[in-house]
């Protein structure tokens, strides 16, 4: 991948970050915890609990590796002939079916079976009342932007099958992991769904209307677009040269006790911009910022290497 197509990409997700990451408004996030807990309440009388939600932008060629092929895949339908889509996991579709089969979640391990159209029509109204409620929740934070209007529309086979009905460029996955009945059981939904388009309100004759955003010549815009690749060290660790080239994928390292509150933010030129704490916020992993790039210590000098390699 070009050194320009890495910067797009980058500027699509973090752009994604800055739109739902802002805790003084209802970020899309937030919607789809309220809405799925009051969906499944209201329809079931089931307490569906969200655990994490991770939130990226993804492009049409990611779907069928990020979906796989295990569960239930369900094209969604919305305004204007947008397209959708949904996975539930196998754990998760057992839950919805059992509430409504025989009162209860039951504990226990899954039996794996192939999804049917049953499982599809009994799951869907979850579904319906979740995206509607998704959409009432953004539109009561921001009144000026149309509802999706997306819902059920029907059963896919695999994967791959789904991601050849997409029609958008690019999508915002949130994946969701959910607990059912107290933690009796846990599951997981992949949604996919059009970025919202963005809308900026524009005089017209003496009367404001409202007018997709377009790109001009503002400061401002070009700033935020341009590209800032950053990376977050934990700690710097010295190995011998046969240890390095020896770590295969799932080696440990151990790292300094208390390193997750002493993380630094550097450039690519190793400049020592900002120090934080890294944890998580809203199923993302974040960085709290804790000092400015002056007072941060550079970094130090790596020590010669063992087995006589400098």
């Amino acid at each position: 991948m070009s050194a320009a197509r890495q910067a797009s990409v980058l500027r699509r997700k973090t752009r994604a970050v800055r739109e739902g990451s802002d805790p003084r408004i209802m970020s899309p996030v937030k919607a789809l915890r309220l809405s799925l807990a009051r969906a499944a309440d209201t329809l079931f009388d089931l307490t569906l609990t969200v655990a994490t939600v991770e939130q990226r932008r993804i492009e049409p060629g990611e779907i069928e590796g990020i979906l796989g092929d295990e569960g239930l895949f369900l094209l969604l339908e919305g305004a204007g002939g947008a397209r959708g889509a949904l996975r539930l996991d196998p754990a998760l579709v057992a839950g919805l079916i059992e509430v409504q089969t025989i009162g209860h979640v039951l504990p226990g391990a899954v039996r794996p079976r192939p999804p049917t159209r049953t499982d599809a029509a009994m799951v869907a109204p979850l579904v319906d009342a979740a995206l509607a409620g998704f959409d009432a929740e953004i539109a009561a934070a921001h009144p000026r932007q149309p509802p999706r209007g997306f819902r059920y529309g029907d059963r896919v086979e695999d994967g791959r099958a789904l991601a050849l009905l997409m029609t958008a460029a690019e999508f915002d996955l949130f994946r969701v992991t959910v607990d059912l009945a107290q933690g009796r059981r846990s599951g997981r939904l992949d949604l996919l769904l059009p970025p919202a388009p963005s809308a900026v309100r524009r005089p017209t004759g003496g009367v404001t209307a409202e007018q997709p955003a377009e790109a001009g010549p503002d400061l401002a815009r070009v700033a935020l677009a341009a590209p800032a690749l950053l990376d977050v060290v934990l700690a710097r660790l010295n190995l011998p040269l046969r240890a390095a080239m020896a770590l295969r994928p799932g080696d440990r390292l151990e790292l300094p006790l208390g390193c997750l509150g002493a993380a630094q933010i550097v450039d690519r030129a190793g400049h020592v911009v900002a120090e934080g704490r890294l944890g998580r916020r809203e199923g993302w992993r974040a960085l709290r910022l804790s000092g400015p790039a002056e007072d941060a210590a550079p970094p130090p000098a790596p020590e010669p290497l063992a087995d006589g390699v400098d």
